[in-house]
């Protein structure tokens, strides 16, 4: 099957993280993918995380400036033509060719938002088929009453060395590795180790270069904060190797996103990840993820875990469970299949 995608790629957006474990599978099933993309001067995410395969061509701009170079995709045929997160693409010059891409090939919307969209510019287009990934985007079926739910992909179980990863980051290597994720709008929440962790684990924060920390100038013994442009995927899955609990703390985004997609891409490394539990932002995760209600609930938390090996191993196993039920070969097969259907 050929296939079509128009999509962020290979940035830190979280449009990305669903489109690209999901394309890569098509790929290792036998499938031609060509992915439309944002030009690097003009895209939606903050940074690239990778470089460019050869099926990968940059020609369009955001929806504010509306650049769109048509030749790209005018010149080729694909049987399926999939559009992901419209709002984010340039919609009106998209509308300029639309009718001689649907004439060529069957068209998906995969929807991203999480309302109704109060703007007519969403309804512009006939889609064959209409794609969400979660039951709170179950609004869309009053409007389209045969879009269909395919759940958001995790990133594939990966594995590495912890020891020669922490050699490669320049941790300790005699302590216990706590992270705190600060880049994509998460926040640095925990400032304070529990003293029972303060001797055999240290705090990293790991910030984007703008962010301005206090203690950043003079950091006790057990903190280490580093400033980072925006992380590759490689550098992304390093410190979670290297590390033996993440914090993502995160309550809403900036473009009212449906879940945490930084979630989905991690949680196949196995480093155990911590969330408030007063934020639905990871509220596709139940026992995968561990829940925290407030500083000394966490703090009494990460205890529990570095010194319980048991309680990890159990946290691994649910871990594991939900990256196969939400495997990147899963949903790919579940595409294919309504791409068929059409």
């Amino acid at each position: 099957m050929k296939i079509g995608m128009m999509s962020a790629w290979n940035t830190d957006s979280g449009v990305a993280v669903h489109a690209e474990p999901v394309g890569k599978e098509w790929l290792k099933m036998g499938h031609e993918l060509t992915v439309f993309t944002f030009k690097k001067d003009d895209f939606h995410g903050e940074g690239f995380t990778a470089e460019d395969e050869d099926y990968v061509i940059r020609c369009f701009g955001t929806r504010r400036t509306n650049l769109l170079d048509p030749r790209p995709i005018l010149t080729r045929n694909f049987d399926v033509f999939v559009v992901q997160d419209i709002g984010m693409l340039p919609i009106d010059s998209l509308a300029n060719i639309f009718s001689l891409i649907s004439k060529r090939s069957k068209t998906v919307h995969i929807v991203h938002e999480n309302r109704l969209p109060e703007e007519s510019w969403f309804y512009r287009f006939d889609w064959d088929g209409v794609v969400y990934f979660c039951h709170r985007q179950d609004f869309l079926k009053s409007v389209y009453p045969e879009a269909k739910m395919i759940h958001f992909p995790c990133f594939p179980i990966r594995r590495k060395d912890k020891l020669e990863v922490k050699k490669r980051l320049e941790l300790p290597l005699d302590k216990r590795i706590i992270y705190q994720f600060c880049q994509r709008e998460y926040r640095p929440f925990l400032r304070e180790l529990p003293e029972e962790l303060k001797e055999k684990a240290v705090l990293l924060i790991v910030l984007p270069q703008e962010y301005e920390l206090l203690e950043e100038e003079s950091p006790p013994p057990w903190m280490i904060v580093r400033k980072e442009e925006v992380l590759s995927h490689e550098r992304f899955d390093d410190y979670l190797f290297a590390s033996d609990a993440v914090i993502f703390h995160k309550f809403q985004s900036r473009y009212r996103a449906v879940v945490s997609s930084t979630a989905f891409q991690a949680i196949g490394i196995g480093c155990p990840i911590l969330v408030p539990a007063q934020s639905d932002f990871f509220f596709p995760f139940k026992e995968e993820v561990i829940h925290y209600t407030d500083t000394e609930d966490l703090k009494q938390i990460l205890v529990d875990l570095i010194e319980n090996e048991e309680k990890r191993k159990t946290l691994q196993a649910k871990v594991e469970r939900f990256v196969e039920e939400n495997s990147p070969i899963k949903i790919a097969t579940e595409f294919i299949k309504l791409f068929q259907s059409l």
